[in-house]
């Protein structure tokens, strides 16, 4: 067992966060075939998604509401609402009744712009030792990439077996022992003071920290654009299946499985290398392995297919665990909800944007041709981090203390205004 797993704390805080993605991705696909079903429209099902991560553009709120009160009751508070919010669907009975559905993806879509940096946040509260943030990034990326796995299974299993009733109260109970793990925290948090600052400094912190930081800068920068060649495969991989594997359109979910055994893998193995390679060079060697495995996509063989879709899904888990890592030991404790929401919404807006360029893109040209500019992009990510500093792996300590929040956002207002 890893030391890390061996403290309750630190057990805790994982189970917490993964029934928490668990119940929100689970949820996420029953609700989107439920409205599908409803309503017999494709639009009523991506209207759902659309409620659940158009929220995301308010991370940075969310950000700021984490470094602003405590996060342990923070997080057991939001996922008290969100599992609320699902007792509505119980009342959900025919195509009159849908808007309550989207009502309710809503509502976790915002729970999630919050809940994201408050986790983030709280991890670095926990983890007293610098050298235990690698590590703790890649069992959370583990954890993530399993859900990956599991929740398409449960979320759909669920509705096709039982009904969207039963996986809203599936998904009640799941939220609930989710609190109750986050309630069993054993953690010190003083509740910080208000800084003084103005509304929009404070917001734009985690903006602003990310800018100033010349070692975490660029792994941002190369983190959004793997994220957004990632998110291209998705529309390319319908065309694959068609035109160059020859399959049916069912065996998508075969070739998304595959690429979820490489995410998880490619977690495990970022928490593995980044005490080794640490963050800048795990993102570079993450960026390139997707880009190998990309390339392999290329060859008209379903086994070529098959590994390199392994390879290609571990190339991004494990450079996101290098970025997970640098901002852990890079940024003051008090940023710390800002800073995580500025990282996730500089790789969620690129991840957006790639799903509307990629379809376009399949309209013009060959699938294949999308495929080589993947594998570029990636390479290029890969390159953009040649001979850039490293991160430091202490974060600056503000001159108050590790409690005072003046410095540090001082400082962060004087770069605000300068800029």
């Amino acid at each position: 067992m890893h030391p890390l797993l061996a403290r309750p704390e630190f057990r805790r805080y994982i189970v917490g966060q993964t029934l928490s993605v668990l119940g929100d991705s689970a949820l996420s696909i029953a609700l989107g075939i439920w409205a599908k079903v409803l309503t017999g429209s494709d639009s009523a099902a991506g209207l759902v998604l659309f409620c659940f991560f158009a929220p995301l553009l308010l991370l940075p709120l969310g950000g700021l509401l984490a470094d602003r009160v405590r996060r342990k009751p923070l997080l057991v508070g939001v996922n008290l609402v969100v599992a609320a919010s699902l007792l509505p669907l119980l009342l959900v009975d025919g195509p009159d009744t849908v808007w309550i559905i989207y009502c309710t993806a809503t509502v976790c879509g915002l729970g999630g712009a919050v809940l994201a940096p408050a986790q983030s946040a709280l991890l670095r509260t926990i983890l007293a030792d610098r050298q235990d943030f690698g590590a703790a990034a890649g069992m959370t990326q583990s954890a993530r990439a399993g859900t990956t796995l599991v929740a398409p299974l449960l979320g759909a299993g669920l509705y096709g077996w039982f009904g969207g009733h039963v996986v809203a109260v599936a998904d009640l109970c799941i939220l609930l022992l989710a609190v109750l793990s986050f309630l069993t925290l054993k953690v010190k948090e003083v509740r910080p003071e208000p800084s003084g600052l103005r509304w929009r400094t404070e917001v734009l912190a985690g903006f602003v920290h990310l800018r100033a930081s010349v070692g975490l800068r660029p792994l941002v920068v190369a983190a959004a654009v793997s994220a957004f060649v990632l998110s291209l495969l998705q529309p390319v991989l319908f065309a694959l299946t068609q035109h160059g594997l020859h399959r049916p359109p069912q065996f998508l979910g075969v070739l998304e499985s595959t690429e979820a055994v490489g995410a998880l893998a490619g977690s495990v193995a970022g928490g593995l290398l980044i005490g080794r390679l640490g963050p800048r060079r795990t993102i570079m060697a993450g960026a390139a392995v997707f880009g190998l495995g990309t390339a392999l996509l290329l060859a008209p063989s379903l086994y070529a297919v098959l590994a390199g879709l392994v390879i290609a899904g571990a190339g991004i888990p494990a450079a996101l665990v290098g970025l997970a890592t640098a901002a852990q030991a890079s940024t003051p404790p008090q940023l710390m909800g800002r800073a995580q929401a500025a990282v996730n919404l500089s790789l969620t807006a690129p991840q957006a944007l790639a799903v509307g360029v990629g379809s376009g893109l399949l309209a013009a040209l060959d699938f294949r041709v999308v495929l080589g500019v993947m594998v570029v992009g990636a390479l290029l990510a890969a390159v953009h981090l040649v001979g850039k500093p490293e991160v430091p792996m202490e974060p600056p300590a503000p001159e108050g203390g590790a409690e005072d929040d003046g410095p540090a956002e001082a400082q962060g207002a004087k770069d605000l205004q300068s800029s």
